[in-house]
């Protein structure tokens, strides 16, 4: 038996890991993870601290500032992956065809957000006093599931060169999902601090909040990879995918919660000041909150098309040591800037290559990887790497950080 790396799906095809080239139909087993997240606005010091905790320096902030556009993002996904396929030709005698199966647990955030509410989130209305902000054209999207893939996989064959093409169907069990959206919105803030006028249009959506953990089922949901890889005259490698085409329905027992109103607020009275958490905690609360600013707060099903994204890849051979490939990638519905990248591969030996990375796009801006793969005895193939290596040198200077790791056998 062969376990072999495959890169088919969104997050393997992004990260390029198709290091030594298939020659025959085999049977395989993947299993690999990646990580990934980034922002157009914080560097990697800055979104660590964000991500992880720790204390956001001044001039981190005052960087953060500098980068702020009519369009600032952030975003990340982790992955883990485990696929299975499996030649036909023995059980029904169709060669050239495999079936695949295999489980991913997914895990994806995005979010786009205003300048002012940015600079209003880490340091506060003072700077604002007087004035009007923008928080509108701001939002938000998290969510968790688990995955089955079922599929079928066709090998075409080339002057001696192997491609493949298929359709892979994935049935979603699905654990969390957190949405808002905020279309309009705007705070005010009185010159002297006395008063805060929040006008807000809005919309949030969450899975059932009392089911929670990796064994939840708060939804279901289905979605479609389509690719193919094909050969041109000259020898090069075309790959065209289409991946995570498909959508979830929550459960009934989600929430949503909507608003079109104004909210003012000019402070806490304080009846007994021995008394202060009676008080504040009688006046002013969550639920109190949400009650005054919402129009609707309901339970009850909702559905979220997943973004799909789309791969482009041609790779040229250029003798036995050098490999080289450019792409487009890009996930609709993300908060997602096409990623444009270009990878060089150089083969040290049949069993041992390192792979160079450079692209721009995704959730950061320039990115710039380094990879190794190795095939131990015809028994083991291994490969680790980072699309973002300047992430963990400079990170001030890094606006993404990224790693995949994976392992393949053959018995």
């Amino acid at each position: 038996m062969l376990i072999i790396l495959s890169a088919q799906g969104a997050s393997i095809a992004q990260n390029n890991t198709d290091f030594f080239l298939d020659t025959t139909q085999q049977l395989t087993v993947s299993i690999n993870a990646n990580y990934s997240y980034g922002s157009s606005v914080m560097n990697g010091a800055f979104l660590n601290k964000f991500i992880f905790g720790g204390k956001i320096e001044r001039e981190h902030k005052d960087e953060a500032y500098q980068n702020l556009s009519n369009n600032n993002s952030l975003g990340g996904d982790l992955n883990y992956r485990l696929n299975v396929d499996i030649p036909l030709d023995s059980l029904f005698g169709k060669t050239n065809i495999s079936f695949r199966a295999g489980i991913e647990i997914i895990e994806h955030m995005d979010g786009q957000f205003s300048s002012d509410l940015f600079k209003f989130t880490f340091d506060g209305n003072k700077q604002y006093a007087g004035e009007s902000i923008d928080i509108g054209g701001t939002n938000y999207n998290y969510y968790k599931y688990q995955q089955l893939n079922f599929g079928l996989i066709n090998y075409k064959y080339f002057n001696e060169q192997m491609a493949r093409e298929g359709v892979i169907l994935s049935i979603i069990m699905a654990q969390e999902h957190k949405a808002i959206t905020v279309s309009e919105g705007s705070i005010f803030t009185d010159q002297l601090g006395k008063e805060i006028d929040v006008d807000l249009n809005y919309l949030y959506n969450s899975s059932d909040t009392a089911n929670r953990g990796l064994g939840a089922f708060n939804g279901f949901g289905v979605s479609t990879d389509l690719f193919t890889e094909f050969y041109i005259k000259n020898g090069d490698k075309v790959y065209l995918g289409l991946e995570d085409l498909g959508f979830i329905y929550w459960s009934k027992k989600s929430i949503e919660i909507a608003a079109d109103s104004t909210f003012h607020f000019e402070g806490v009275v304080v009846d007994n000041i021995f008394n202060l958490n009676d008080t504040l905690l009688n006046n002013i609360s969550k639920d109190s909150i949400i009650n005054n600013i919402s129009t609707r707060n309901q339970q009850g099903n909702y559905s979220i098309a997943l973004p799909t994204a789309v791969n482009i890849n041609y790779t040229k051979v250029l003798n036995e040591k050098w490999k080289i490939n450019i792409g487009l990638y890009h996930k609709i519905l993300s908060n997602y800037f096409p990623l444009f990248s270009s990878n060089f591969y150089y083969y040290f030996n049949k069993s041992f290559v390192a792979k160079a990375h450079i692209s721009y796009g995704g959730y950061g801006k320039i990115n710039t990887g380094l990879a190794f793969a190795k095939s131990v005895s015809k028994f083991f193939d291994v490969f680790i790497g980072s699309n973002n290596i300047e992430s963990f040198i400079v990170p001030s200077s890094s606006y993404n950080n990224s790693g995949f790791i994976g392992l393949k056998a053959y018995f």
